[in-house]
């Protein structure tokens, strides 16, 4: 795992991967300060706070030994690992350590001539996870005590691994739950008909440049169960968005009826005129209403014009239930400006239709009182 080459690597680094001059005390006291680079988080996520404080970007004292390698042959951790090249020539101190599992560290360290300061690189390699590096400078202090800092060291390791393997969870948890929140939100896009939704897997589905060939496939090593899935909702959007329902539910939003023509490759007035053409043999009244005004107008003129949604049941003058989505879906594109004349000529005033919610909101609302007292009653009598 990522986070174990890491740890790996805060031991070395807390024992200083560097080979001192022979002092007369027991130990030397180091400041040291590293930082970590890891590969790009997923787009938009922040690195869990435990990480941050295993991984990099720390400064704390070391208290070490005369020689480095002590600390790779005796940690627990490096059990598995051996150092296969170590030089030293002058004031630059190298050496690689192999671990199992094809994970390796190459690290070189050069100090200053009195050595007591240093600068150094660590190149980390892991199978799964690919290279990370970490930077590192320090400067001798004075002297310690090396044997009670082992102690001390080997708490602090247990305590890295701890935030390490939290900080693990959490990220894992996090990249779930982002691509499961992802996943929910293409299905969604298709239930509402808003193209917007599908995001890059949306805007990019007809583009062939390099960034939107870039973002996917970055997407795809992140998340590649919502990307299989978003990649699968865009296509169901698009052949929702030229049938009747898909149409009438996107084409309510001038902007999202843009982008989803944009999207599929289909010029929206093409596939209206297209949909309009079998619409009436479908009896698809309120897609007519909303989208073919020359085969609405006779229809509104006959079946809404003159017409009330409010007046009682059975009074000529009413809106027929057939037809009331009809005529609700000629005043709203009356009242959004399309087809004037029409509006004028066939569509019912918007008061009725206001006035005809709020009639059948009451109408809830007193069903629903009803019901709730019937529930007391019976319940009051063991019912």
């Amino acid at each position: 795992m990522k986070n174990k080459i890491s740890i790996a690597a805060a031991v070395i680094l807390t024992a200083l991967s560097l080979r001192a001059a022979q002092a007369a005390e027991d130990g030397e006291l180091w400041e040291v300060t590293s930082q970590m680079d890891m590969p790009a988080m997923p787009s938009g996520r922040k690195m869990p706070a435990g990480m941050m404080g295993a991984m990099g970007g720390r400064t704390s004292q070391v208290c070490r030994g005369a020689d480095p390698r002590e600390a790779v042959s005796k940690d627990k951790e490096m059990h598995d690992c051996k150092i296969t090249d170590f030089k030293e020539a002058g004031t630059t101190v190298s050496m690689t350590v192999a671990c199992k599992d094809d994970r390796s560290a190459k690290m070189e360290f050069v100090y200053n001539k009195k050595r007591t300061e240093y600068k150094g690189t660590m190149k980390m390699k892991d199978r799964k996870h690919g290279e990370m590096t970490m930077t590192t400078s320090g400067r001798k202090i004075g002297p310690c005590d090396a044997t009670k800092a082992r102690a001390e060291n080997a708490a602090k390791v247990e305590k890295i691994k701890s935030q390490a393997a939290s900080a693990q969870t959490q990220y894992e948890e996090m990249k779930k739950k982002s691509e499961s929140d992802q996943i929910k939100t293409c299905a969604k896009a298709v239930d509402t008909m808003n193209p917007e939704g599908l995001g890059f897997y949306g805007s990019c589905r007809r583009k062939k440049d390099a960034s939107c060939k870039s973002i996917l496939d970055a997407y795809e090593k992140q998340q590649p169960k919502a990307a299989a899935a978003c990649a699968s909702k865009t296509d169901e959007f698009c052949q929702r968005y030229q049938t009747q329902d898909g149409f009438l539910k996107v084409s309510r939003d001038r902007s999202r009826l843009d982008a989803a023509a944009q999207m599929c490759g289909v010029p929206a007035d093409d596939l209206r005129a297209k949909l309009c053409k079998g619409a009436l043999k479908s009896e698809s009244f309120e897609f007519v209403g909303a989208n073919c005004p020359a085969q609405a107008k006779p229809l509104a003129k006959t079946h809404c014009a003159g017409r009330s949604f409010t007046v009682k049941e059975g009074d000529p003058r009413r809106v027929e239930k057939k037809w009331f989505k009809f005529c609700v879906a000629v005043a709203g594109t009356s009242a959004a400006g399309d087809d004037s004349e029409q509006a004028v000529e066939t569509a019912p005033s918007s008061k009725d239709v206001k006035d005809e919610a709020k009639s059948e909101a009451k109408a809830e609302t007193k069903k629903a009182a009803k019901d709730a007292a019937v529930n007391v009653i019976k319940g009051l009598f063991g019912r």
